[in-house]
């Protein structure tokens, strides 16, 4: 079988299997199963992936998509077999794990196979099978074991890549720099076009199942990005671009849409965003339209990694306007900011973080979400003082309930990392910013864009004397950030690249670099 244009006997053949499901006796099920595919092009042109990383196993993910772009991926609507393996070296001579599965149509012949019983804080190599056709080989290192001595740890985190706007070169030197895990704080897709262009979207606006496919295909064609899945396990969470801007919950920015249309593009969205991510089955969409992408990551002990979702359980935004529900400058006095009912996480998440941050062995608590978490003053409207909406500035009383949290796990070191605007930001996470005495509760680290654009540097800069919490600021420079984490310290780098524009030739260098001190709360200055 050829990945061709099915023809008419195999689309009944797969229409059949569709409507009778598991009603259909074994040997009809087995006889629409592809056992030994034949593609002309290459199969697993997307890549691989890792994720989730445990002491005994992670997350290995491939998809079958011999024309990526095309509907299906160019492969015949019906179940393929898929044969994976683990090894301990790179050409697989001594095997730990292998197996096969099928990769099914109705989840875009995406592979997501949870392994287990591997040795903790051992690097490994995997690959997948189908027909005569062989993956790329990733790669990736399981966690430690619960509590277990670690001496140090290396994490990079990035987000907002915008496909049209810039090549994904930031990820040729965060693959140099070898990090023990990849976090994205959000926006690795965008829906929609907007700013200059050196490439094009596959579809203008994603609104339906296969434009968000092939999105995301599109996407994971990029080589530095495919090398830098396959070069380490990723974590995840998202903000609004994998579905639409400044949605919150099941309401989208534009009063006009009906929500029963916005309900059914979400689902498509999430749908899209699980096909093509190595994310556990406890991710999966469910009956409800829901996905779970919060939980917490453990790393031996020297981490607790907070993986929030700021999107599916928001409150909508605080006054919106008769125009636009999204986010928005409002003045201070705008009566929904002091709602204490009001959340951005949910009253769920916010229950667990209570529950669990800080508790344990781990020297670090990660908090990972989308945004700047800190304020900003100074932004004015009709010269009022104004706040951001669709940001912590637009959930005042959520983000105090976890200031005080940070507050009283007084031996917890809280870092909380971010992404969405595209700037750096560094600053010192307090209980009262208006406190310019009070000591910091934590330390904040947003990294930049990986291509996303903005302008207004000089306008923010200006802002600065109003904002003492803010330690250092840039968002001229496109990049990623390093965290290095120690039993007595936490070091930044700000890694930034010369340009996006260009793939070839664009080198890497850091734009600052900072230091939090175990047990001192802040950044060290």
């Amino acid at each position: 079988m050829s990945s061709s244009t099915p023809t008419r006997r195999q689309l009944l053949r797969a229409a059949m299997f569709t409507a009778a499901g598991a009603s259909m006796p074994v040997w009809v099920r087995a006889a629409a199963i592809e056992r030994n595919p034949n593609f002309l092009n290459d199969a697993f042109s997307l890549g691989v992936a890792s994720g989730d990383p445990t002491p005994d196993g992670a997350v290995i993910w491939t998809r079958l998509a011999p024309l990526p772009l095309a509907p299906g991926g160019g492969v015949d609507p019906v179940p393929m077999e898929v044969r994976w393996e683990v090894a301990e070296d790179y050409k697989f001579r001594k095997i730990l794990a292998s197996g096969k599965t099928l990769a099914r149509p109705e989840s875009a012949h995406a592979v997501h196979i949870e392994l287990r019983g591997l040795a903790p804080n051992r690097p490994v190599f995997y690959r997948f099978h189908s027909g005569a056709a062989t993956s790329p080989t990733g790669r990736f290192t399981t966690a430690p074991a619960f509590g277990s001595q670690l001496d140090r740890m290396r994490i990079a985190w990035a987000g907002c890549q915008h496909y049209e706007q810039g090549y994904f070169t930031a990820y040729q030197d965060m693959v140099e720099q070898q990090p023990d895990l990849i976090i994205h704080t959000g926006d690795y897709i965008y829906e929609s076009s907007w700013g200059p262009q050196i490439r094009r979207h596959a579809v203008p606006e994603a609104l339906t199942l296969e434009d968000y496919r092939a999105t995301h295909a599109l996407y994971k064609l990029d080589p530095d990005l495919q090398a830098a899945h396959a070069a380490a396990p990723w974590l995840y969470i998202w903000d609004d671009h994998e579905v639409d801007n400044d949605y919150a919950g099941d309401i989208s920015e534009k009063p006009d849409v009906d929500p029963k249309d916005f309900y059914q593009r979400r689902v498509a969205a999430y749908q899209a965003y699980f096909e093509n991510q190595p994310l556990r089955r406890r991710s999966r969409l469910t009956s409800t339209g829901e996905m779970k992408i919060w939980g917490l990551n453990s790393y031996g002990n020297m981490a607790n990694i907070f993986l929030t979702d700021g999107r599916q359980y928001r409150t909508p935004a605080a006054c919106p306007t008769e125009h636009d529900r999204g986010g928005n400058l409002v003045p201070e006095n705008c009566t929904d900011l002091t709602d204490k009912n009001r959340t951005y996480l949910g009253k769920t998440q916010e229950r667990w973080l209570g529950g669990v941050f800080g508790r344990g062995p781990a020297r670090w608590n990660l908090l990972v979400q989308p945004t700047l978490f800190s304020p900003f003053n100074g932004a004015k409207v009709d010269d009022e003082p104004a706040v951001w909406t669709d940001g912590w500035s637009g959930y005042p009383e959520s983000r105090q309930r976890l200031t005080n949290l940070f507050a009283q796990r007084k031996n917890a070191n809280p870092i909380v990392l971010g992404g969405d605007t595209h700037c750096y930001w560094v600053g010192d996470v307090k209980q009262d910013y208006g406190n310019e005495n009070q000591k910091p509760v934590g330390a904040e680290f947003v990294t930049t864009s990986t291509t996303s654009l903005r302008g207004g540097y000089d306008a923010i800069s200006s802002l600065l004397p109003q904002n003492p919490h803010i330690k250092h600021f840039d968002n001229r420079e496109h990049g990623y950030g390093l965290l290095d984490l120690y039993h007595d310290r936490a070091e930044v780098d700000l890694r930034v690249i010369d340009t996006p524009l260009n793939r070839a030739g664009s080198k890497a260098h850091s734009q600052a670099k900072f230091i939090v001190e175990a047990g001192k709360p802040g950044i060290v200055t």
